[in-house]
């Protein structure tokens, strides 16, 4: 089998003594390249360093054909992204990973996906599901810790409060959920804020008026307790895509949260995490650059907008008198599969007949690209 495990610590580095790496094809990837310098790796393994939660890491690392990833890092959202990314994107037949919340299980199985909490002891047991042997004596599983919640239930909305406002959930007490509170309470709106962070909790709760929990805001037992059944909207803004990622899940699947929005720190998540069921996500990142990406004269593909009821924008090209597109018919141009020409702009005019018509320097081409393939779009366009 081709395995890639995901995290060389405690528990990765057991079950990677314990698989036959002379009969299966084993890669490692692991932020911390102490994690692999601190000891003498197993021959045979290949090692990776990075973010596994990054689509172009894991696709590196052999997951395109890969037989079973597991999930081993301490961070079970890390686990819990990885193993989804694993399961939907790759689509790798076995999928394991490791987290504590029993609350999140059943969701998580109807994925698809294998959820373990284990002791550094049940390596054994983990490596035997893997590869079908018989597990060694002593294996067990790791007691699951319990999910802290402080300060008091979030009362239930009376009916009658239902006036055109709504109850939002925010995740994450630090500068950008605080001004975010701040702005969604100065409109009428009833907000509790969710915040892990002891220091940050003490903090939020005296300076914002509006109930605050301590807790982990993509635990059942922390989003049961500030009224996630009753939320109309659940905002996840913390520093880490893979917690906002669950956060989101969470409130949408267990609570029946009707919408989601997610902060993305890194660009290149906002499709996964749109594909794994976040309603909106919102990357300034991805903002700020393409803004200056548009704003370059030289730049002939702008990306107008993306539409609120699907994964797709519409596309602006500029043909130019360098672009080899000038001189042939629009119909020639090869996309990628779903995008599709909706029109021409030539002189202030809309052409009607889209296919016949011979591209010209000055034409602005608008398209229909679905967000997966913008990048390909941009790139068939662009060249000159």
């Amino acid at each position: 089998m081709k395995i890639i495990v995901i995290g060389y610590g405690r528990v990765g580095s057991q079950v990677i003594r314990k698989i036959d790496t002379g009969a299966h094809q084993v890669v490692v990837v692991d932020k911390k390249r102490s994690a692999i310098e601190s000891a003498e790796p197993p021959r045979g393994v290949r090692f990776l360093y990075g973010n596994a939660i990054d689509e172009d890491l894991l696709r590196e690392a052999g997951a395109e054909s890969a037989d079973a990833m597991l999930a081993l890092t301490r961070d079970e959202n890390t686990n819990l992204m990885i193993a989804q990314i694993a399961r939907v994107i790759f689509n790798i037949p076995r999928v394991m990973a490791v987290v504590y919340d029993p609350d999140r299980e059943s969701y998580f199985h109807e994925a698809g996906i294998e959820t373990l909490a284990i002791t550094v002891a049940g390596a054994d047991l983990l490596t035997a599901r893997l590869t079908g042997s018989a597990a060694q004596p002593g294996a067990t599983f790791g007691a699951l810790s319990p999910i802290p919640v402080t300060s008091a239930r979030v009362a239930a909305r009376p009916l009658e409060a239902h006036d055109g406002s709504f109850y939002v959930l925010v995740v994450g007490g630090g500068l950008v959920g605080y001004y975010l509170a701040r702005a969604l309470l100065k409109s009428g709106h009833e907000v509790t804020i969710i915040e892990r962070n002891p220091a940050t909790y003490n903090i939020i709760s005296q300076q914002v008026d509006c109930p605050v929990v301590l807790g982990e805001g993509s635990a059942a037992a922390v989003l049961e307790h500030a009224g996630a059944a009753r939320a109309d909207l659940l905002c996840a803004v913390t520093n880490h895509d893979d917690d906002n990622l669950i956060s989101c899940q969470m409130a949408k699947y267990r609570f029946g949260v009707p919408k989601t929005i997610a902060r993305v720190k890194n660009p290149k998540n906002e499709a996964v995490m749109r594909r794994l069921g976040v309603d909106t996500t919102v990357s300034a990142t991805a903002a700020m650059f393409n803004v200056i990406r548009d704003l370059v004269p030289q730049t002939p593909v702008v990306l107008l907008g993306n539409l609120a009821s699907c994964a797709a924008g519409i596309m602006e090209f500029r043909v130019t008198s360098r672009s080899k597109l000038a001189g042939k018919k629009a119909k020639s141009i090869a996309l990628p599969p779903a995008c599709k020409i909706l029109g021409i702009v030539r002189g202030g005019e809309a052409l009607t007949s889209i296919d016949s018509t011979v591209l010209q320097s000055g034409d602005t081409v608008l398209g229909f690209v679905p967000q997966a393939q913008e990048a390909a779009v941009r790139a068939i366009l662009s060249k000159s």
